[in-house]
């Protein structure tokens, strides 16, 4: 059972309501009173105890369970009604357990890099001392960057954590010691310079350590732990957020060292991916604060392999909040819009290399870096065989969709000529080439299968798939904003699936809907938004949307309508003794005649759309 499940099981709605209404009135087997969401003589707010649910039957013309009420009469998110619903049914919330945890783990993560800088300031870190010396790292670089260095000894740090008050299995579970369980617990990182890892709020998560004695591997980074996740981090972000916000313009590089050499040298903007490709949550990140970016990664073999990883991982996060839509006002739209370039360094530098040897020459490779189409075309000859048509092919598949979705109509239509030239073809080919793929198999198109995300940390076990469906695509693909609008947010069973939608529609930017959201409802967002998608096109991602809104409206019409009638009938019963109540019998008539309506006409239109896919 999930915990709001739990906490409507254990609290009556008729109690918690009756705290905010005094007024609240039993009524045969319902109650009603004057509505508090706005000014009324006759009372039209009813609370059901049987389906646990209220409504306004006035002009408010909402309703819900008792968490939406709480919500919208204290004017409070999600997590904190849950929390005081949670404490009044006498219900603990995990959360608070987890985060107590991550407060932990962010201590040990302290005192050990405490330890670290201690001892790489000692007489045993002459030699690590020495090569950041030679890195061109001073004094207030190591300082800045909290930089340090293991101890030899594989139980040092350990003794030094146990005096400190933590455990063998804390500085387990924070990836600084490996062991337990029946073998023995020993540190991780030996021997190495140290480099702490913070998140985007400056916690403490992890750590690099670089190999000194040239012993593999040359980097060895914490494991995944309750609180580092490589690929959600970008390496030193909490330093360069508010150069990239202020600019507006942010550069990726790959390594720890390239970083901290561009921070030495005044380039507060920049971040390092920490070796790996750049991933949708760290785009994520980079769009919540700037609008320009510049990818500059190692350009050696792998740095490239790198590149285009990044490229491929974060396409869809790029496509959705920069090319895909057709208006002009969506959720990740910004004033002006973000852009990517890549910077294309010479043959066996790396941006460590060229920004301590010569750092005009790394601020003119920044500022001269194409834009990613053409970059995109640059290379194409290097990651497909163009003498072929497999090769031919999979370069349509890959680039004629990022050309296609640009926003700007003279930018698209010279970008898929400049591709067809190069795939000695014409435009109306690779239309033609790109669109055979995803062409439907039957006339109707059916939605595509729900993603499998995960949930909320209050909601673990219970799902609606049918709005976590679609409230990942909607949040994926902006396009479809003005397709879902018209949705009330009553049709909403889950409370934190509307509160989501409703700040949804509320919000212009992401990064306005996460600075608005609770904690637990930006999570919500995050993992709707990394849910995996099948292959679609725009129109089937738009036919799921509508088979989404179809399904929910008639499940909130038909839920509507049955509330109407435990209503109808009560007050019919109740007439049938005093005749003044008739007028009240035939407005609600008139009700269920008008829900049945809308009914009608929702089968009608969903027929007529079925008859046209």
């Amino acid at each position: 059972m999930s915990l709001t499940d739990d906490v409507k099981q254990r609290l009556d709605i008729v109690d918690v309501v009756s705290q905010y209404v005094p007024s609240l009135q039993k009524a045969g087997r319902n109650y009603k009173a004057l509505c508090p969401f706005h000014t009324e003589k006759t009372p039209s707010f009813v609370v059901f105890p049987d389906r646990q649910s209220w409504r306004c039957f006035g002009a408010c013309a909402t309703g819900g369970d008792i968490f939406t009420f709480v919500m919208q009469r204290e004017q409070a998110g999600f997590s904190d009604t849950l929390k005081q619903l949670a404490q009044r049914a006498g219900v603990s919330v995990p959360e608070r357990q987890v985060r107590e945890e991550h407060q932990a783990l962010f201590q040990v993560n302290e005192a050990a890099a405490t330890f670290f800088q201690e001892l790489l300031h000692s007489p045993r870190g002459a030699s690590a001392r020495e090569y950041l010396e030679q890195r061109g790292v001073d004094r207030e670089a190591t300082d800045r960057f909290q930089l340090g260095l293991s101890p030899v000894a594989g139980d040092e740090l350990l003794k030094h954590l146990t005096a400190l008050g933590s455990s063998d299995a804390q500085a387990v579970d924070a990836g600084l010691a490996v062991g337990g369980d029946e073998g023995p617990v020993r540190g991780r990182f030996r021997g190495r310079l140290m480099i702490p890892i913070r998140d985007d709020r400056g916690n403490l998560v992890g750590f690099g350590g670089r190999s000194l004695d040239g012993s593999d591997p040359k980097y060895l980074n914490s494991p995944r732990t309750p609180v580092f996740d490589k690929g959600r981090i970008l390496y030193a972000f909490h330093l360069a957020r508010q150069s990239i916000k202020k600019t507006g313009e942010g550069v990726v590089v790959e390594g720890y060292m390239d970083a901290i050499a561009a921070h030495r040298h005044g380039f507060d903007n920049v971040v390092a991916s920490m070796g790996t490709a750049v991933t949708e949550a760290q785009v994520r990140l980079l769009v919540a604060v700037g609008q320009r970016f510049v990818l500059a990664l190692d350009p050696d073999a792998a740095g490239q392999e790198a590149t285009r990883r990044s490229l491929q991982s974060s396409w869809r996060v790029l496509e959705q909040r920069v090319m895909s839509s057709r208006s002009r006002v969506t959720l990740y739209e910004r004033p002006s819009e973000v852009s990517l370039r890549i910077a294309v360094l010479p043959p066996g530098d790396d941006p460590d290399a060229v920004i301590r040897e010569n750092p005009d020459q790394w601020e003119r490779f920044i500022r001269e870096a194409p834009p990613l189409p053409d970059y995109l075309l640059t290379r194409a000859p290097d990651w497909w065989d163009l003498s072929t048509s497999e090769g031919k092919t999979q370069a349509t598949e890959q680039l004629y969709p990022f050309y296609k979705n640009m926003a700007d109509q003279f930018e698209r239509e010279r970008y898929i000529r400049r591709l067809a030239d190069l795939l000695s073809t014409t435009p109306e080919t690779l239309a033609v080439s790109a669109a055979r793929p995803q062409r439907p198999s039957s006339r109707r198109r059916e939605p595509a299968a729900a993603p499998q995300t995960s949930s909320a940390p209050f909601e673990q076990e219970h799902r609606d798939p049918l709005e976590e469906h679609l409230l990942s695509l909607i949040l994926r693909w902006p396009e479809l904003k003005e397709t879902a609008s018209s949705l009330p947010p009553d049709a909403f069973r889950r409370p934190d699936y509307r509160e989501v939608f409703i700040l949804w529609q509320k919000c212009s930017t992401i990064e306005e809907l996460y600075q608005t959201a609770d904690e637990e409802i930006r999570e919500q967002v995050e993992s709707m938004l990394s849910a995996p998608f099948p292959p679609t096109d725009v129109h089937q991602r738009e036919e799921a949307v509508r088979q989404c809104l179809y399904r929910m409206e008639e499940r909130h019409l038909r839920e509507l309508k049955a509330e109407e009638a435990l209503l109808l009938a009560q007050t019919a019963s109740v007439a049938a003794q005093d005749e003044g109540e008739s007028q009240g019998v035939d407005a609600l008539e008139q009700r269920v005649v008008d829900t049945n309506e809308r009914l009608r006409q929702l089968f009608g239109t969903n027929t007529q759309i079925q008859r046209r896919e």
